[in-house]
């Protein structure tokens, strides 16, 4: 009996420090997509829409930065039949046509989820190819202080030479000088499709440049020579298909022409708003796919097959994505919160969810965050743990707003 009620404690204490190093490191989270929609939506001769919001249900940004929506009905278009339907809480910003060049149809645009963040303000830059979007956003959580991120969105000059690279420059010094602008205190996140081919571009060396204004890291840190290098397959989003024909580009996977950079304040450690270690991922790319299309049955992994396919057919990119963690709480209304339970806690083989009304998408993460299981789960459903090691692990899931629920592995 003894024993018994000593190893009950000793479980007990275990949760409370996983708790409170999870409080520690990751309160609440600000999920970021960065996707190329490729001339959405008349790209292609087919809807892609269904395609689009099923990838989006398997990550569930809560900021979306877009590239080349063509009209403002295409925006509604994401809106209204791929986000709304996920999340009635997601808004948009005012689509705007380009000031730049009136003539492109290659927008930039931003989505966001209204339980985490308001949008404050929207503005623009004009460059000779097209307009660099920018958007202020602040977190939406009870403290007087408020937490403010500033977007911006690009999709730099296309093409290789050294033309091309002038113009992308000339674009990326625009974006720099703006910097300046920004006010002190404010995070930075700049993301797009950049279409550069290596490191040492120089629109890539001025946009890290430690003389700006606002210092921004690159959160893979790996540079070199990405184009055509297997060196750097799990980085490549270009292209996710060989040959398909028609607008899509082809040539396999090859290219990493699509980021988000962050402000260096970003990657602390804890915080008002951080960067969270390891999250930052070519979304869909299992690392194995070079040159080749996304959902060959040789590139599986993390990544499963149905995600794959949707993404070989909705764009000549693949999304890249990351996850801010905030040391503030989110004010977000009782009757928006998700309950449901888990047992047995602790658990030997399998855990079930209870209290579900409808199936959801769930992670199980260990306590730095990184996520080891996915499945959708129906009320009650059994979920195997038996291949994780004995500790503590969190359950989540993208659907919802919810705070991580632990549980213990024996």
């Amino acid at each position: 009996m003894k024993n018994t009620n000593y190893n009950r404690i000793s479980k007990l204490f275990i949760i409370l420090i996983g708790l409170f190093f999870f409080r520690v490191s990751a309160q609440d989270s600000v999920r970021v997509m960065s996707y190329n929609l490729m001339l959405f939506p008349d790209g292609t001769d087919y809807s892609r829409t269904s395609y689009l919001r099923a990838i989006l249900e398997t990550y569930r940004p809560d900021i979306f930065a877009v590239c080349e929506v063509e009209t403002a009905a295409a925006a509604d278009t994401v809106l209204y039949r791929a986000l709304k339907p996920l999340n009635s809480a997601y808004e948009a910003a005012q689509f705007e046509w380009c000031h730049s060049n009136p003539n492109s149809t290659l927008q930039q645009m931003l989505f966001y989820n209204s339980d985490k963040l308001e949008l404050v303000s929207q503005t623009y830059l004009t460059t000779s190819i097209r307009d660099i979007n920018h958007y202020t956003l602040a977190l939406k959580t009870a403290d007087i202080d408020t937490v403010f991120v500033d977007v911006y969105v690009l999709h730099l000059k296309a093409s290789s030479g050294d033309v091309n690279e002038q113009k992308r420059l000339e674009m990326v010094d625009i974006l720099t000088a703006d910097l300046a602008n920004i006010p002190a205190g404010h995070y930075v996140l700049v993301a797009g499709d950049f279409n550069l081919y290596y490191s040492d571009e120089p629109a890539y060396r001025e946009l890290i440049d430690t003389t700006n204004a606002i210092i921004l890291k690159d959160p893979v840190n790996r540079p070199g020579y990405w184009h055509n290098n297997s060196s750097f397959a799990d980085l490549h989003t270009q292209s996710p298909n060989v040959n398909k024909g028609g607008n899509f580009v082809g040539g396999g996977l090859d290219d990493r022409f699509d980021f988000i950079l962050v402000s260096q304040e970003l990657m602390q450690t804890q915080g008002d708003l951080y960067y969270r270690r390891g999250s930052y991922s070519a979304y869909g790319n299992n690392g194995n796919c070079f040159n080749d299309d996304i959902n060959d049955s040789q590139c599986s992994g993390f990544y499963p097959q149905t995600l794959r396919n949707n993404l070989w057919e909705m764009s000549d990119h693949i999304p890249v994505v990351l996850t801010l963690y905030t040391d503030r709480i989110f004010d977000v209304k009782e009757t928006r919160l998700s309950k449901f339970a888990i047992y047995p806690n602790p658990a030997t083989d399998f855990i079930h969810v209870e209290n579900l009304q409808v199936p959801q998408l769930f992670y199980i993460s260990d306590v730095s965050g990184k996520i080891l299981k996915t499945k959708t789960l129906r009320n009650d459903e059994n979920w195997y743990i038996g291949d994780l090691k004995p500790g503590i692990y969190y359950v989540t899931s993208p659907q919802a707003v919810f705070r991580p629920v632990p549980f213990i592995k024996d």
